[in-house]
Parts: structure tokens; C-alpha cells; sequence
């Protein structure tokens, strides 16, 4: 099933897709395009990180399925250095760099005043403590009248007011927490080098980060200053980083990131590259309207949330039906030989995550806080942009799986038995065992593949060390169970037989380069099935795959 955008537009295709024209968003994000000189995909990930935190606090979204879910998100973006990743996060982003500042300028000023007002607390507390001691052993009325004052008193203790700051950019997960619980309880952890966040310190505790993306209660014991419970609070990631931080962490830590569910939370981009592609440009003082616009909206939806509940927002009947193929096709996807049959933990967030981008962006867009019904032209939008998200998260986030990676260790050593490799057009005589009537030969752009016969007993004796023995025995039969699905595998008794080309007379069950990719194989799409004319004119029944060659 292939859900379609109502344009036409299939979700496969890879062009990212942009908002409905005359948005606050889409003129934003081509003024951006047009200022900057970066690419749309960069500009809308920084724009949805700033509609997510300015909107995260004020909404929350009632999935079809009727519970009720936070809209706040994870964002990352892989780019290059030169890529532009800081100015463009600070066009998105300067308004809420401005209110975040002014919060904190208001901080140092209710700082000084508490520590003031603490001071005179702590004086007074001590002259009412010499009253009650003077008195203790003297007149046991006036003690308990001194004792009584002195109690309420101590109820009086000034406290710091909750802080009104909310953007962190290099912190630990649990002082982030102690932050949320101090401060703004709607963050946004945000920088355009995550450096310091991928090698440092910040990663250490992925189960806090994800309880706060669930929206549930994060519990920390402290000895000292009392435990925290931290519930209600909102958390969105907004995080740019350059590729080899991603693969220097992808080393270290992917395999535990990917197991606690932190890395299937994301909406991933690797946008094109623009630097070395861009054009002198002579006015660079003209007035960015669209950016004023956005600021503006974006200021609201923050100053909102600080004066009102969360509200719920729901979606359109249209909506809801579409929600629902949506999600059939995910579960097809998430079987055996689906695209996701590896990833299903980041299969089962995809949906929510383009849920909670609708939600957040419909917040922003709206033109009534009574307007709470998200229409299918936005969940629409959303979905296929996070669909261009899960390719670009399979690709350079995911990681290979162990059956991938151990069937394309067993075809580097099968391929390593081929004869000297010379490309040739074989009569079907010798090669596929043909009538001799039937003389006619394939393409000379199409090439036979190599093959190869073996026993169980050679691969286990000679075969990759990981793949021998007891211990590797499960993982051999599922490489050679998956290379048979993929067709370069057929089993005759005690005999296999593997070859370059597709060895069936029919599509495979799957097909090399769409739900997995064996990097040593042609791809599905790179071979072709041809058959042969008999002498009558007539095609032949049968026919076999080929390689398509670019000579």
C-alpha cells in the first residue's frame, strides 16, 4: 500500500515537500532559502524546532486511538561545516534567543532581590531565636509567644521565583532536569555544533530524555537539596551536527542509543549540500519581512503558553482516515521483508512524531485558539515529510543490521570463488542449458553473472569465521534463508547454487535495494529480465535476469 499525498505526489518520492503557499511557515523558509543561500530541508528542520518549542507548552494531541500525547520533538539536523547550520538556526531562532535573554536578564534581577530579602529573613530569624533562648528559662509564657512567632517566621522563608529561561545548549540530562523543574518547565535544547553534546555528557542518561519526550514523570533522588519530581514538563530537541560527530557516537554509543529507544525518537535530515554552489549577491541589507512575521507568531505562541492549560487538539474526520492508512501501512511495512523490518522501534514513532509535527504546526498557523481541529492537508504534509526523515534515518543513523552485515560477509566469500570475472554474452547452449533452436542471444548491453556451487559443509569449514561452527549456525541459515528471498540463492538437495543475477524466473520475494541492500549484489532496479524469441517469433517461456551495463 503507498499512502498518497492528495496531490499525486507519492510519498516515495524524494523531494522534500513544502507547506501550502502563503503560510507563515513556507514564506519563512523561501526567504530564508533566498537570504541565506541554504537548502529548503535545512531551513524547514530549524523552522519546525522553533514552531515546536514556541508551541510545545501551550498544546497537547489526541491521537485517533483517543490517548493523548505531548507535541514536543526531536529534531536533528547532519550537515558539513560551511553548510550554514548557525546562521540559519539563528534566523528561526532570535526571537526566542531574545525572550529566552530577557528571562534571564529577570533572573539576575529577582536574584539579587531574593538574596536581599534572604538576608534580612536570616537577621530577623536570629534576633526572634536570642528572643525564645532569652526567655526559655525565665518566663515559660513569653518563651512560648516568642517560640509561636518564631514559627511563623520560619513559614515565611523567602523563595526564588521559578525561572522564566528555557533554552539550554550543553548540559547533562539530570541538570537538565533540575533546570525544567526550576525554571521554564517548556525547554529546548538547542545548538547548530552538538559536539559537545554527542561526545560530552549530555547523552549519558538517554532514559530521562526519553521519559521527557513520552511526556511521563522523571524522579531524581538528591540528597541534599531533596528529590525532584519532574511531571508535566516539555522537552524538544533542535540539534545540528557535523557527519563524522554523528559517526564518531554512532561507534561508541549507537548500539546502546538504538537499544533504549533515544535514537528512534528522532526526525533525521542530511540535507544537500550548498556550499561551493552559491552566488555573489551585492544587496545584503533588504528587509526580511517574512522573518519579521514568523517572530512575531512565534513570540504569541510562547507568550500563550505561560497564561493558559494545555489545549487539546484533535483531528479532521479526513484526517483521522488518513491517520489510519497511514498506520496500515506502517504495520505492513514493520512485517517480514517490509521496509522496516529491521527498524521497527523507529517504524512504531514515525507516526506520532508526524502527528505531534502537525499538531505544533497548526498551532502556529492558526488565525483562532478556538481552531482546534488539525485539517488533512497538514497531517498530509507532515507525513511525508517525516517519511523523507525515516529514509534519511535508515540511512545514516540506523546502523546495518547483523543479518545484513553477515550476508554480505558470505557473498564476499562466495564472490571470491567465481572464476577470473570476464563479462560475456553466453550462449544459452552452455550457460542456462537451452534448446539449441532457440539461437537467440541477450542485449549486448545486458551481462550474465557469475555462479557459484557449494555445499553447507564448505561454508561452515571455509566460510566466515563469525557464520561457522555451533555458535554461528542460526546465523548462516537466516544469510542463506535471506539471499534466497532475494533470489541470488536456490537450494537442489544437498547442493547450493548462488549467482550474480537473480536466479528466478519471476520478481523475487525481495528485492536487493528497497527493504534491505546488499552492497556486493546488483541491485533489483540495475537488472533486467529478458527473454528469448523462438525461431517462430514467439517468446520463449522462460527467461532469466541480467545485468544492465552501462558500456
Amino acid at each position: 500500500m503507498d499512502v498518497r499525498m492528495s496531490s499525486g505526489v507519492s510519498v516515495a518520492d524524494d523531494e522534500w515537500p513544502r507547506f501550502r503557499e502563503h503560510s507563515t511557515l513556507d514564506a519563512a523558509v523561501r526567504e530564508a532559502v533566498r537570504e541565506l543561500q541554504i537548502s529548503s530541508e535545512m531551513a524547514y528542520m530549524c523552522a519546525l524546532g522553533a514552531i515546536t518549542t514556541a508551541c510545545h507548552g501551550r498544546i497537547d494531541l489526541e491521537m485517533p486511538p483517543g490517548y493523548q500525547t505531548p507535541t514536543s520533538l526531536m529534531l536533528l539536523t547532519i550537515a558539513d561545516s560551511g553548510e550554514r547550520k548557525t546562521a540559519t538556526q539563528d534566523y528561526f531562532f532570535s526571537r526566542i534567543h531574545e525572550l529566552d535573554n530577557s528571562a534571564r536578564r529577570a533572573d539576575e534581577s529577582a536574584a539579587n532581590d531574593y538574596r536581599i530579602k534572604l538576608q534580612i529573613w536570616h537577621t530577623k530569624k536570629r534576633q526572634l531565636e536570642r528572643e525564645y533562648n532569652k526567655f526559655t528559662s525565665k518566663d515559660k509564657t513569653i518563651a512560648q509567644i516568642a517560640l509561636t512567632t518564631l514559627e511563623e517566621h520560619l513559614k515565611s522563608e523567602p523563595k526564588l521565583e521559578r525561572s522564566g529561561a528555557f533554552l539550554y545548549e550543553d548540559t547533562t540530562p539530570q541538570a537538565l532536569v533540575q533546570m525544567l523543574d526550576s525554571h521554564n518547565p517548556y525547554g529546548c535544547l538547542l545548538t547548530s555544533e552538538a559536539n559537545s553534546i554527542f561526545n560530552g555528557k549530555a547523552l549519558g542518561e538517554l532514559d530521562k530524555l526519553n521519559t521527557l519526550w513520552d511526556g511521563g514523570t522523571v524522579n531524581i533522588g538528591r540528597i541534599t537539596r531533596g528529590n525532584i519530581n519532574l511531571e508535566g514538563a516539555r522537552l524538544t530537541l533542535s540539534i545540528m551536527a557535523q557527519p563524522s560527530v554523528i559517526s564518531r557516537f554512532m561507534a561508541k554509543r549507537g548500539e546502546e542509543a538504538r537499544g533504549t529507544g533515544f535514537l528512534a525518537r528522532f526526525l533525521v535530515a542530511k540535507p544537500r549540500s550548498m556550499a561551493g554552489n552559491r552566488i555573489s549577491k551585492t544587496n545584503q541589507k533588504q528587509e526580511k519581512i517574512r522573518h519579521q512575521q514568523f517572530n512575531n507568531k512565534i513570540e504569541n505562541c510562547i507568550q500563550s503558553s505561560t497564561k493558559t492549560n494545555r489545549q487539546v487538539l484533535r483531528f479532521s474526520e479526513p484526517a483521522v482516515d488518513f491517520w489510519h492508512k497511514c498506520e496500515e501501512q506502517l504495520e505492513e511495512e514493520m512485517r517480514e521483508n517490509g521496509l522496516h523490518q529491521f527498524s521497527k522501534d523507529h517504524a512504531s514513532k514515525l507516526l506520532e512524531n508526524a502527528s505531534r509535527l502537525s499538531a505544533n504546526l497548526h498551532a502556529f498557523e492558526r488565525d483562532r485558539d478556538e481552531d482546534i481541529e488539525i485539517e488533512l492537508a497538514t497531517l498530509e504534509f507532515c507525513w511525508k515529510f517525516a517519511r523523507i526523515c525515516s529514509k534519511h534515518f535508515l540511512k545514516h543513523l540506523a546502523g546495518e543490521p547483523q543479518l545484513v552485515t553477515d550476508t554480505e560477509s558470505l557473498v564476499q566469500h562466495l564472490i571470491k570463488n567465481f572464476p577470473l570475472r570476464v563479462y560475456r554474452q553466453e550462449s544459452y547452449d552452455s550457460n542456462q542449458n537451452q534448446s539449441v533452436s532457440m539461437p537467440e542471444q541477450p542485449p549486448p548491453y545486458l551481462e550474465n553473472g557469475e555462479r557459484y556451487t557449494f555445499s553447507l559443509s564448505d561454508i561452515k569449514q571455509k566460510g566466515p569465521s563469525k557464520l561457522r561452527g555451533i555458535a554461528g549456525n542460526d546465523r548462516l541459515e537466516a544469510a542463506l534463508s535471506l539471499l534466497t528471498k532475494l533470489g541470488h540463492l536456490k537450494r537442489e538437495r544437498n547442493r547450493y547454487t548462488f549467482k550474480e543475477t537473480i536466479l528466478l524466473k519471476s520478481e523475487p520475494e525481495m528485492k536487493n535495494g528497497e527493504a534491505i541492500t546488499i552492497k556486493s549484489l546488483p541491485l533489483f532496479k540495475e537488472q533486467e529480465y529478458w527473454r528469448p524469441k523462438r525461431q517462430t517469433g514467439l517468446l520463449d517461456n522462460s527467461g532469466y535476469y541480467f545485468i544492465k551495463s552501462n558500456r
